[in-house]
């Protein structure tokens, strides 16, 4: 379907969101257009620019690695260990780092990465064309190079989870990593050189991770809220953080104790600044309420009992 302009030329309606098509239509062939309360209005323009399209980007998060204090805000590429206890004191989740910790760039990476999954297969593959058009960096450079390091950085993290079920009095230890294995295959002219082209990349998922997202453990993430409209680390982190929660109450209401754990959790080193802490968790609350309609409120408020200090009180609409 095309739109004629006789002085500017075509606008090709097909690269824009299918979605749209019938109310593009309607905006151009009436003169006058029925606002309805829940229309998307888009401005048309007769001025010739780039054609750009507008992909709908799958990302997903496994609920454990979305929940857990895996993603550092600031990370500390010497911390090559980290040990988070759950809150019931029955198990715990140590992180092995060999480059260091991840980053919320890296969960970004990895919700990317597990966006491309599919029931019938346990190995991914896609360009690092592909991958940085939608991070919205180059393949190659400095740039290209920072992305190839995030995956290494990724598949040399392991993970050993230990938990105690009282009610058949068994310990069970899991060794497990998010990636088995990446092979990066790059053409070069010589060995040490630059890429002359974009690389493909392959990359195996463990079986753990595997067997979790075969079970639906996992929450779908808008790309365009979590890459797009968040700035800060923070509001990215409890962006995904939330959104893998299953405790809003009738799926509107969520609310959580700001301690030690939520810190370590969402990846702030805060733990001796606790007021500076609630103001970087506001912020970052009301990032995500501009950002995604759903959200009606992100807020701070005080404990009913000085031992509870304060919550964060989180209403959505039903997803």
């Amino acid at each position: 379907m095309l739109i004629t302009d006789s002085s500017e030329g075509l606008i090709h309606i097909g690269h824009l969101l299918p979605s749209f098509e019938q109310r593009l239509a309607k905006m151009v062939t009436k003169d006058a257009v029925v606002v309805e309360p829940d229309e998307v209005h888009l401005e048309l323009t007769t001025q010739q620019a780039k054609q750009r399209d507008l992909p709908v980007i799958s990302a997903l998060m496994e609920n454990n690695l979305a929940r857990k204090g895996v993603w550092a805000n600031d990370p500390d590429r010497k911390t090559m260990e980290y040990r988070y206890q759950t809150e019931d004191v029955i198990g715990s989740l140590t992180v092995e780092y060999s480059l260091g910790q991840l980053s919320v760039f890296e969960m970004e990476l990895v919700a990317w990465v597990l966006g491309r999954w599919s029931p019938t297969s346990q190995k991914l593959r896609f360009s690092l064309r592909e991958c940085s058009r939608d991070f919205e960096t180059a393949w190659s450079g400095q740039r290209g190079e920072f992305l190839k390091q995030a995956l290494r950085r990724v598949a040399g993290t392991r993970f050993t989870g230990k938990v105690w079920y009282a009610a058949s009095k068994k310990h069970v230890t899991t060794h497990f990593g998010i990636f088995d294995t990446v092979e990066i295959v790059e053409r070069r002219d010589q060995a040490e050189g630059p890429s002359i082209e974009p690389g493909t990349v392959a990359i195996t998922l463990s079986s753990f991770l595997v067997e979790q997202l075969t079970a639906q453990q996992f929450v779908r993430l808008d790309w365009s809220v979590l890459r797009g409209a968040l700035k800060a680390p923070l509001a990215r982190r409890l962006y995904v953080f939330l959104e893998s929660q299953r405790g809003f109450k009738d799926g509107t209401f969520y609310e959580i104790t700001i301690d030690n754990q939520l810190m370590e959790t969402l990846g702030s080193k805060d733990k001796a600044n606790p007021r500076r802490f609630r103001g970087k968790l506001t912020k970052a609350g009301q990032e995500i309420v501009a950002a995604d309609a759903r959200y009606d409120a992100v807020v701070i408020r005080a404990g009913t009992s000085r031992s509870k200090g304060y919550i964060l009180q989180v209403r959505r609409r039903a997803a």
